[in-house]
Parts: C-alpha cells; sequence; structure tokens
C-alpha cells in the first residue's frame, strides 16, 4: 500500500479526523494551534479527547495541504 492510500480516522465524540498520510506536507500548523490533540512524538498521534469539536475543527482548518479533514 503507497503512502498516498494511507488514511487513518481518529474519532471523537461528534466528529472524526482523517488523516491521510500521502497528502501531509508536515508543516506543523496542526500541532501549533493545538498541541493537546495533535502530538507526533505520541501514539496515536491525534487524540481527539483532549480538546472540544470546536477547536479541532479550528486545528484542522489550519492545514494547508488538505491532508487533514473532519467529518
Amino acid at each position: 500500500m503507497s503512502d498516498d492510500s494511507i488514511t487513518r480516522e481518529y474519532p471523537g465524540q461528534e466528529l472524526v479526523v482523517e488523516w491521510r498520510q500521502g497528502l501531509c506536507a508536515h508543516s506543523g500548523n496542526c500541532v501549533r494551534a493545538n498541541p493537546r490533540v495533535f502530538n507526533p512524538r505520541r501514539s496515536p498521534w491525534i487524540q481527539t479527547d483532549q480538546a472540544s469539536d470546536d477547536e479541532i475543527r479550528e486545528a484542522v482548518g489550519r492545514c494547508p495541504s488538505g491532508a487533514l479533514r473532519i467529518r
């Protein structure tokens, strides 16, 4: 499986964060926006229980590559 097709899902209470590895530009915008939720040194690196849905939506909205999205 190539990196382009790898998608991981991180469910929250009311939303699911999707991360598409092949699109990720590693800009770090999500980490800077909310390091409680997005921490690449931790496993899993996205922990949706660490912030409100609104805070998560704001951080995901800063992703310049579209690798992160909410559904």
